[in-house]
Formats: C-alpha cells, sequence, structure tokens
C-alpha cells in the first residue's frame, strides 16, 4: 500500500475526532513493536493492509477473535473472526453468531467467507473515511448492545484508562523525535536452539528472526523463544518474516558428515569445461551482501558491487565511455568477469588481469581522497601485482567511484541471517576454520581475515546474524569444539504441553515424558508437536511417530513393554 504511514495517521484523526464527540468511543493501538510505532504505523497489520480493531480480544493459542475495520489498498471491509478457536464459550459463539446475522441485513456490496472462522463484509465503494464513519454510526452501536445483552463487555472493550495510556504512548512515539529514533538491537549475533525433538525448534528461528526484525528487546525474544510462548504479537509477524524471504535476507542450509569450508566460505569447483573454478560458499555470499548494505546505508551512495554491474552492463551494451592512463593511452576492456577484468592498453602485446577485490580497495580509497593519482595505490593493503598495474587500477576505479557518486541511495541498513540445522552433525572447525574467530560479537566489523584460496580481506559484519538449531538427543552434541560453545549463546527449549489442545493426546503427553524423565532425563523428551494440528489422529502418532523414538530411546532395554506404555496410558492414569 502506498503513503501506508499517512493511511495510518489518517485513520487515528478520524477516530480521534469522533471521540470528541462520543467521550466514552475507545479503540485499539498498536503497542509493539517499536519498530512499527517509530515508522508511524499506529494500528495492527502489514505493508498491505491496516486493521482497525475496536475490541481488544484474544486468547492463548496465538489465535485472534477479532471484529474489527479492515483497509486493503483501496478496498475496506468488516471482518469477523470467531470459530473453531481454542477457549471460546458457548455464550461468545451465539454472540458472534448474532453480530454476523445482523450485519448481513446491512447494504453491503459483497460478502465473503474466507474460510470457516472467517468473514468479510465489503463496504459499497472505496471512500475510507465515509466508510469508517459508517462503521462507527451504524455497525458498532449495535454490536456494542450484543456486547451488554451477552455480558461480554468488560472482557471485549477498553476502559478509557486503558485507551489513554495506549494513546500517550502513540503520542510519545509521534512527537519525541528520541524515541522515534531509538532502536532496540540485539547484541548477541550467534544463537543456538537446542533441545529434544519436537519442541519446535526448526519453527522457532522464523519466530527469533521476526522478533529481531521487530526489536523486540533481547530479554523478550530469548523468554518467548525458550519458554515456546505464544504471543499475538509473533503471530502477526509471520508476515515479516515472509517479507525477508522475499528480500533474500535469509538462507537456510543442513550440516552434514560431508559439508565443507568450500561450501560455506570459498573453494574450488569443476566446471561444465573440466576446469576448476573458483567459487564464493552460502557464508562468504551472505556475508558479503551484509557488508554492501551496511557500507550502502553510512555512505548514502550505492554500493561497489551495484556499480560495478553499471560499468559491466555498460561495456556489454558497448556503452563504455573510452578509459584512458594519466598519460593519455587508450584502456580496452576484452572482458568483464564476475571476480576480474582482462584489459590492454593501447599498442601493448600483453593483457593483464585487473581483480574485482583490489579494484573495490582501490575505489573506496578514491572515494576516501586516499588515492588521488596511481602511485598513491602502494599506500593500500594491496597486492604488489595490482601496485605494479596502478596505471589500470586508478583510471578503472575512478570511473565506478563517479557511478558510486552519482547514484544516490538511500539505503536503511538491515539485518541478513543464516539459519544452520543441525550444526552438530558437521566438522565445526573444518567449516568455518578461521572465521570462527571473526563471529564473535565484539570482532565483528574490525577484525578481518585473508582467505586462503582467494586470498581476499574478509570481515564478518555485524549485521549477519547466525542461527543455529540442534538435537539434544543427538549424541554428536558431546563432541562440539569448544571453540564454538563459547562463541555461541545456547536457547534450551522445552516441550510446552499447553500448547496442546487435544485433552487425551496432551495426557499421553505428559505421561509418556515422566516415563522418559525417569529413565533417561530431560534431554529425550517428546516434543508438544507430536500431539498438535487439526483433526488429530493420535493412534497413528503413537504408531508411526512415537513408537520408532522409544525403539531407538530404549534400544537395548529388554525389560520395556512399548504396547503397554503407549496403549496403558488409561490405566496408569
Amino acid at each position: 500500500m502506498k503513503n501506508i504511514e499517512k493511511v495510518h495517521e489518517k485513520i487515528l484523526q478520524i477516530l480521534l475526532d469522533y471521540r470528541k464527540n462520543y467521550s466514552d468511543f475507545t479503540f485499539q493501538l498498536r503497542q509493539k513493536p517499536p519498530k512499527r510505532l517509530i515508522e508511524g504505523k499506529w494500528f495492527t497489520g502489514n505493508e498491505n493492509y491496516i486493521f482497525v480493531g475496536f475490541y481488544k480480544v484474544g486468547c492463548k493459542d496465538n489465535k485472534t477473535k477479532t471484529m474489527g475495520f479492515v483497509c486493503v489498498e483501496d478496498v475496506q471491509y468488516f471482518e469477523i473472526v470467531y470459530r473453531n478457536i481454542a477457549g471460546i464459550t458457548k455464550n461468545e459463539e451465539d454472540f458472534y453468531l448474532e453480530v454476523i446475522e445482523f450485519l448481513k441485513e446491512l447494504p453491503f456490496k459483497q460478502i465473503e467467507q474466507k474460510d470457516e472462522r472467517k468473514v468479510w463484509f465489503y463496504f459499497q465503494n472505496n471512500d475510507l473515511e465515509k466508510n469508517l464513519l459508517y462503521t462507527l454510526d451504524n455497525i458498532k452501536p449495535k454490536i456494542d448492545e450484543l456486547l451488554r445483552k451477552y455480558n461480554l463487555w468488560e472482557r471485549y472493550v477498553s476502559s478509557d484508562e486503558e485507551f489513554i495510556k495506549m494513546l500517550n504512548k502513540i503520542e510519545n512515539y509521534k512527537n519525541n523525535q528520541q524515541v522515534r529514533e531509538e532502536v532496540v538491537q540485539v547484541k548477541t549475533k550467534n544463537i543456538i536452539l537446542y533441545g529434544p525433538p519436537g519442541v519446535g525448534k526448526t519453527h522457532n528461528y522464523q519466530r527469533l528472526i521476526s522478533m529481531i526484525e521487530s526489536a523486540e528487546d533481547e530479554k523478550t525474544i530469548f523468554d518467548v523463544v525458550t519458554n515456546n510462548e505464544s504471543s499475538e504479537a509473533v503471530e502477526l509477524n509471520q508476515e515479516l518474516y515472509k517479507e525477508i524471504e522475499k528480500q533474500k535476507r535469509v538462507e537456510f542450509i543442513t550440516f552434514h558428515q560431508s559439508y565443507s569450508y568450500e561450501d560455506f566460505i570459498e573453494g574450488f569447483r569443476p566446471t561444465e569445461d573440466g576446469n576448476i573454478k573458483l567459487e564464493d560458499g552460502i557464508f562468504k555470499i551472505l556475508a558479503q551482501k551484509a557488508l554492501n548494505n551496511q557500507k550502502a546505508a553510512q555512505q548514502k551512495h550505492i554500493t561497489f558491487d551495484e556499480a560495478y554491474d553499471i560499468l559491466r552492463t555498460r561495456f556489454i551494451e558497448n556503452e563504455l565511455e573510452q578509459l584512458q592512463t594519466v598519460r593519455g593511452i587508450n584502456i580496452i576492456i576484452n572482458e568483464f568477469a564476475d571476480r576480474f577484468l582482462k584489459v590492454i592498453s593501447e599498442g601493448a602485446k600483453n593483457e593483464q588481469y585487473i581483480k574485482k577485490s583490489d579494484l573495490e580497495s582501490v575505489t573506496e580509497a578514491i572515494l576516501q581522497n586516499q588515492v588521488q593519482k596511481p602511485v598513491d595505490i602502494k599506500n593500500l593493503n594491496v597486492k604488489k601485482d595490482t601496485i605494479s598495474l596502478a596505471g589500470y587500477y586508478f583510471p578503472i576505479g575512478n570511473m565506478i567511484a563517479s557511478i558510486m557518486s552519482q547514484n544516490n541511495s538511500h539505503v536503511e541498513e538491515q539485518n541478513y541471517y543464516i539459519v544452520i540445522d543441525e550444526i552438530n552433525r558437521g566438522n565445526i572447525s573444518k567449516i568455518f576454520g578461521e572465521l570462527i574467530t571473526l563471529i564473535e560479537e565484539d570482532k565483528r566489523d574490525f577484525y578481518a581475515v585473508t582467505l586462503p584460496y582467494s586470498k581476499e580481506k574478509f570481515i564478518a559484519p555485524s549485521n549477519l546474524y547466525i542461527i543455529a538449531t540442534m538435537n539434544s538427543t543427538d549424541k554428536s552434541i558431546a563432541t562440539i569444539d569448544i571453540a564454538l560453545r563459547r562463541r555461541f549463546t545456547f536457547l534450551k527449549m522445552q516441550p510446552n504441553a499447553h500448547l496442546v489442545v487435544n485433552e487425551e493426546a496432551k495426557r499421553l503427553m505428559l505421561y509418556l515424558n515422566e516415563y522418559i524423565e525417569k529413565r533417561l532425563g530431560k534431554d529425550f523428551l517428546l516434543g508438544h508437536s507430536y500431539f498438535m494440528g487439526e483433526n488429530l489422529d493420535l493412534e497413528f502418532i503413537k504408531e508411526y511417530k512415537i513408537r520408532p523414538l522409544l525403539e531407538e530411546y530404549f534400544y537395548s532395554d529388554d525389560s520395556l513393554d512399548i504396547d503397554k506404555l503407549l496403549y496403558g496410558v488409561e490405566d496408569v492414569l
């Protein structure tokens, strides 16, 4: 939605003006995350829609009972969500049914049953103010009347004191520039989620990332993840995670015994023509993206890589200006590759290779006025052959620096994430190599190493997070490198029976875990995810999910009768 912040402000002013005439009128305002409030998004929603809630409704399983006005682009509708939600009472369901029957009598353009728990009532036109006022004058009074009829008023309607508190927080963000500029940073950059199978390690890395992006404080994030808590804010931020994926700021990989440094950082790979080629690994590629973003945000112009690509496009399309040495000799580019340029000066016999990595160093130095003529290149931390070819590097670097300066870019610094599943299954020392030092929080942005294959300088930027998962029942956990243990923060996740809605499944989970904990310890408990889901087939789960785990856990224990353990729960309880 274009100018979504202005739409938020317009809606807020309409509602506040309405409150001047009706002093007991209250509505719901966003209270977190700080990042959204800093952006001026006063109501819940995402980049494409705004939800204006009039009632404070929600429940423990992270689903929400909602009634509110929705704005999507130039379309508005009234939304009802109420069915198949844990904790909803018969009284509440009757209330929602009566609300829906009332709404069906109103002159809506269209009524759309999205699914068994969601109904949308589309307004006749696309006039935002008119439709919002119609909601306040014709829909909300009847809903308020029904709330009193079903004795739900106090549970659903915010008091004036609660509303003033919400409004003060919004006003604080609107008027206090210091608050608006304050962004909460998660200092811990390397995190491992570990625990027994089924506790949601793989699922929770998405929650972790979305909460970091939402600028939640570190303690809140860690508490929510380790306790497997349900949170309405986290539910809303799943949209944010999808947006991060679209922007290609997150990469997911799995470590295994064959995974190597060459896969992770850089290494030589065979090509189709039978040769070998140096290729960057996934961590190096993502780290470079994060570093480029960091530089662009600081310098307010496009990155070297972007300028390099512009120059390459001009070369391909024969639109490249004539390059010359400082002595006026023409430079001809014969090849423009990902990692190098192949050039020759007019009248010369031999081609020369201009390496992209050193060209970047020269270009950055030109932008910082550290290099004003070819001879200045000798003062940089570059290779000897680069210094000997300074007559080529200087004019090409000058041209790229000019492209960067001419193309302003208002870039916001963003976070990047590499997610490593089953980190303990890989040979950590072999995979990380010399980078094990660079990933420490206090060495980010400052310390650099020279990579063994490319000989390039490498820095681990502070806007790159490493998030890993690890199964606590896996015997390979004992062999984890002590260096890794010291550099990562470990968040232990435990099963949470409160997330299991089915009472029979919950009883089975608690009984089995009590038995397993006595015999093997907490690291072998069964996670709640085994016992969750709609239309739960408990017999199938027992036979094909839990039995194989128990057989593995108690492989050498002939005294254990697994059938009795699985099917004798009722007798025991």
